[in-house]
């Protein structure tokens, strides 16, 4: 069988141009749309930058490709590589150390639903193309290696080699590099597959200084001052996916909310989110970091408002729809329905069940709780999850059509891929009401309900699909977030709330800090962690 030869060195070199020029076309588009018309100076920045990419590809086949290693070394970054810039191309997803921490909390979660909604036949095109094809092709190359010494000086002399070059175009236009690399920091994040090797590392740097930090236990001094001798019946629904300015309460021209339009809703239209994925919001959503302040490291080790809920008296039930609960209910406990489906529920469908699933559950916890015990039921739903969204609704809500039915929204044309998700929000405002009437019906008790999305989603607004952008660079369909409470008339009555005075917040710019605050509030829990500036109450 006839095999191309050709020395480590040469070899290495090809591969590496290969993986830079093939995989950061996004990065060239971008850098090029910044530039303007393209001058010398601008054409040296974007060759000194991927030199810089070629230089870390060289060093790590340098480095870790030794005889009998280089070519798996070689497989792994291209199919790597191509995977990545399918992402980055096709939806705008960049993977820094948030994207990272989501595709391992959903290894962990055994997530196989979520992670298998992701494949698709454009994105097999892709990998096999520009990933596994090549991969199989290098096998067919024979590598001549020298001797050890031999071998060591040739791969040290590539290396200078690169370097050489990337010095000199750094010196050559160092002030104009240098300013431009400044204002344009974000292009960092399509650098593929650098920036997300850099980020996996600073993952795994971050996942080992938390697990030598002791668990730090606060809210010692919570305790519960009930003003009314009634029971209270909260529910705090943790959203999914839904952007605030998809829903008609903030003045969407189309009519998502129809039902809970007609409740004494107090809504929130200038609510953001701590982030844009959920495994970093939703631990923010609970704890009592601010978002200027916050990582899900420092969230895990300390206690957060479902643990002092409980300490203060308050019995704490997590209902899961989604992959999990992301640690805050590691102490509390979490019944999660989307790793167990009941296949006989009339919510069934297609190896998940609808969103509903979960009041059932919990009007079957509520019955075998003690029942002079507060209780705070957490539904985290399925909400608007993508990328299949026409999944995320029974077909009685269809009601915008034709919906987008692929699992690769870009494949279908923008008003496809909102249809789809507009309906997404048409059953979400069908389950916040039924949760309502349910409370209203409790008489007896004092019950409210608060409901947050932890954070939006792009639609293919300048070529950005799903979520998970960095926060500073991302759109605002990814940071602002629908937001809104309910109090029952006993509640409003016997817990003395001046909804006059909760109304007024409306006006005002709230964020996920403002939960943990607006939860202990609504129990009464009083501790030295509460800041009243923050409670949605306004107590």
């Amino acid at each position: 069988m006839f095999k191309l030869k050709t020395s480590s060195g040469v070899f290495i070199v090809l591969v590496s141009l290969f993986i830079t020029l093939v995989s950061n076309q996004v990065f060239f588009k971008k850098a090029t749309e910044r530039l303007g018309e393209l001058s010398l100076e601008g054409f040296g920045f974007i060759v000194a930058v991927y030199c810089i990419v070629f230089l870390a590809l060289v060093f790590i086949q340098l480095v870790f490709g030794q005889k009998y290693l280089l070519k798996p070394v070689m497989g792994i970054l291209l199919i790597v590589s191509a995977g990545l810039s399918y992402f980055t191309q096709e939806l705008g997803v960049v993977f820094d150390v948030d994207m990272i921490r989501n595709i391992v909390e959903t290894i962990k979660d055994n997530n196989q639903q979520e992670a298998t909604e992701l494949l698709s036949f454009s994105l097999i095109k892709h990998v096999f193309l520009f990933g596994i094809l090549p991969a199989i092709l290098i096998f067919f190359v024979h590598v001549r290696y020298k001797s050890i010494y031999k071998e060591l000086l040739t791969r040290l002399f590539y290396l200078l080699g690169v370097i050489i070059i990337l010095v000199v175009l750094l010196l050559i236009n160092y002030k104009f590099i240098s300013y431009f690399a400044r204002e344009n920091r974000d292009l960092r994040y399509f650098l593929i597959p650098i920036y997300a090797i850099d980020s996996v590392v600073d993952y795994k740097r971050k996942d080992l200084n938390k697990r030598n930090n002791i668990f730090k236990v606060i809210g010692n001094d919570a305790v519960q001052k009930k003003v009314s001798r009634q029971r209270t019946v909260g529910i705090m629904v943790v959203g999914e996916t839904a952007r605030a300015d998809h829903f008609s309460l903030n003045e969407y021209q189309r009519e998502t909310n129809p039902n809970l339009k007609k409740e004494s809703i107090i809504n929130y239209p200038k609510a953001s989110s701590c982030g844009t994925s959920t495994a970093y919001s939703v631990p923010c959503m609970f704890s009592f970091l601010s978002r200027s302040n916050y990582s899900p490291e420092k969230a895990e080790r300390q206690s957060n408002v479902l643990d002092i809920l409980e300490k203060a008296g308050v019995e704490v039930i997590w209902l899961d729809n989604n992959s999990s609960c992301k640690g805050v209910c590691k102490r509390t406990g979490e019944i999660n329905l989307r790793k167990n489906p009941d296949k006989e529920s009339e919510f069934y469908s297609d190896g998940e069940e609808f969103d509903e699933a979960l009041i059932a559950k919990m009007k079957e916890q509520l019955e075998v709780l003690k029942p002079e015990r507060d209780v705070l039921f957490v539904l985290h739903t399925l909400g608007s999850h993508g990328p299949k969204y026409y999944k995320r609704y029974p077909d009685s809500f269809s009601k915008f059509e034709p919906a987008c039915k692929q699992a690769t929204p870009q494949e279908c044309n923008d008003q496809e891929i909102i249809n789809a998700y507009d309906n997404t929000i048409l059953y979400t405002d069908h389950v916040l009401s039924q949760l309502i009437q349910w409370l209203k019906q409790r008489q007896k008790e004092d019950t409210f309900l608060m409901y947050a999305s932890d954070h939006g989603e792009s639609l293919g607004e300048n070529g950005v699909y799903l979520h998970g952008l960095p926060y500073f660079i991302a759109p605002k369909a990814q940071t602002h977030v629908p937001m809104l409470t309910w109090f029952s008339e006993s509640y409003i009555d016997n817990q003395k709330l001046d909804i006059e005075k909760v109304k007024a917040v409306i006006k005002s710019k709230v964020s996920h800090d403002y939960l943990s605050h607006s939860m202990l509030s609504a129990f009464n829990v009083n501790t030295s962690l509460y800041k009243p500036d923050q409670d949605l109450l306004k107590r």
